[in-house]
């Protein structure tokens, strides 16, 4: 058998299984695999993060995560014209670490989809997405949201356009937050590919009408926040934070608010804003490596994220 076919059937095999409870090859960082045992959940914080009691099943903000996945294959090694390895696969979940925080919180619940799981499964009307509280994106671009599996490739119509479905689910009263990278906003060489689509109108952010949106930053680039009493930023002491390696370039729509930016160059970093009955953020870099090696390591990282779904999950 071609050894590159193998591998795809490697790959796929991999999707099928790679994301479900207790495999080994989920991983919370593009370096580090998850331990047998599951993680030992974070303080449970109430909405000012001090210590709480457990809330009921009825009162948790049920949260659609979607994205930050990803297949990690290698070592490659050719000994020969005739000799090719491909010597392991791993199926990575970057923002383990933040699913982990969120779902060891009291009243919060997340429902979480790699990338592949979303093609296939992400809700596909306003009615559907309105059993979730937060809907969040993340380095997941819109040709996964937008298109359908091959089973429904080739039928007219395929489906509805789940894009128009989640602008009209915040403009109801949902709550929908889009996380940088690469694969976000307009993306690297326009991978993301939200400009000019109907999820861009319901945030508080017009994605650039570049080729690419990024501002990569080797040399790091700090943050400073314009609105420390804001509920999302409240007990944060980001002068502490470590730098960002990179984040994508975004212009704040008319009436949204700018909680904080780079300081180096002055750029909206995190902005917040309304939609019809509902409630939009921007994070404007990544929740995981490259951009956010050093942001995972800060210890107001968890309690940062917790906070962000409060305010997007409250009515």
């Amino acid at each position: 058998m071609n050894k590159h076919i193998l591998i795809m059937l490697v790959i796929w095999a991999l999707l099928a299984v790679g994301c479900q409870p207790g495999q080994q090859v989920v991983s919370t960082s593009r370096s580090q695999s998850v331990a047998e045992e599951p993680p030992s959940p974070v303080a449970y914080l109430d909405k000012s993060g001090n210590n709480s009691e457990p809330a009921s099943g009825q009162n948790k903000i049920k949260v659609l995560y979607a994205g930050d996945s990803g297949i990690v294959m290698g070592p490659h090694i050719i000994a020969s014209p005739f000799n090719y390895e491909s010597k392991g696969a791993e199926v990575h979940v970057w923002c383990q670490q933040v699913l982990d925080a969120l779902n060891g919180q009291p009243d919060i619940e997340v429902h979480y989809m790699t990338t592949w799981q979303a093609f296939e499964e992400f809700p596909e009307t306003p009615e559907e997405l309105a059993q979730y509280d937060v809907v969040v994106i993340s380095d997941i671009e819109w040709e996964v949201l937008v298109l359908y599996p091959w089973s429904r490739f080739m039928d007219a119509p395929m489906g509805p356009n789940r894009l128009v479905s989640i602008r009209d689910y915040v403009k109801k009263g949902g709550s929908l937050l889009m996380i940088g990278g690469w694969s976000s906003f307009t993306g690297r060489k326009g991978m993301g590919g939200y400009h000019g689509t109907p999820v861009e109108e319901a945030l508080p952010v017009k994605c650039l009408d570049v080729n690419d949106d990024r501002r990569e930053a080797p040399e790091g680039v700090h943050i400073i926040t314009l609105k420390p009493d804001h509920p999302i930023m409240q007990g944060l002491r980001w002068e502490t934070c470590e730098v960002f390696t990179g984040y994508n370039r975004l212009k704040v729509k008319s009436g949204s608010k700018v909680i904080a930016q780079v300081k180096e160059f002055g750029d909206p970093f995190l902005v917040v804003g309304e939609y019809g009955e509902g409630k939009s953020m921007a994070f404007a870099s990544d929740i995981a490596p490259h951009w956010g090696s050093g942001f995972m390591k800060w210890d107001g990282y968890d309690r940062f994220w917790v906070q962000a779904i409060r305010w997007l999950g409250k009515k």
